[in-house]
């Protein structure tokens, strides 16, 4: 994560070098005219305030916590006939006692199976509505760019400073929630 980010604010720091030097080049007279338009965006904020990912998280909570209940329920008759197992343990020969315990254990791991794979499907829903806006949010950027003429956006994760003038990230909310207000997923 921290070499990540290292290596984003050494990447961003090289680009606005290379450009600089790049303008050295160019004739006094025209190095006047060249202005870069630079911007500024907090895709982690978008996304975050996004109508359609809270809609998706949303979605994702409301099923997690239906899952959870429903095991919750499934370990319940399981701890009840363990517990009934352990009364009758006394009066069930071993090999019927054995073959009983070994019953609820697969009972158990069949649980467990099924829970991770669950949990695997609302990774994968949530994975497929976040892809989903992030094409919509691509398309967003694409029209704010070539409104305003950009030339160059840098992620803010990427930054050190920059200054609120730069920052688009509240006009990239809106016009994706204006873009994408709702998102059903399956």
């Amino acid at each position: 994560m921290i070499h990540t980010r290292f290596k984003n604010i050494f990447l961003a720091v090289f680009v606005l070098a290379f450009i600089a030097n790049g303008m050295n080049f160019v004739s006094g007279a025209s190095a006047q005219n060249l202005q870069l338009k630079i911007a500024v965006i907090d895709t982690k904020k978008v996304l975050q305030e996004s109508q359609a990912m809270k809609q998706v998280n949303q979605t994702v909570t409301g099923r997690k916590n239906q899952f959870q209940q429903e095991f919750r329920q499934k370990e319940q008759g399981l701890l009840t006939q363990h517990q009934e197992l352990v009364r009758q343990k006394s009066i069930l020969s071993p090999e019927a006692f054995a073959q009983k315990k070994a019953d609820l254990d697969k009972q158990a791991a069949m649980i467990r199976s099924e829970a991770k794979e669950r949990n695997k499907g609302l990774t994968q829903l949530r994975n497929s509505g976040l892809n989903e806006i992030k094409k919509h949010l691509d398309v967003v950027i694409k029209r704010i760019v070539e409104a305003k003429k950009l030339d160059l956006i840098l992620a803010k994760t990427s930054l050190v400073y920059s200054g609120n003038s730069l920052d688009i990230t509240d006009e990239v909310t809106k016009n994706l929630n204006t873009s994408l207000p709702a998102l059903t997923i399956k």
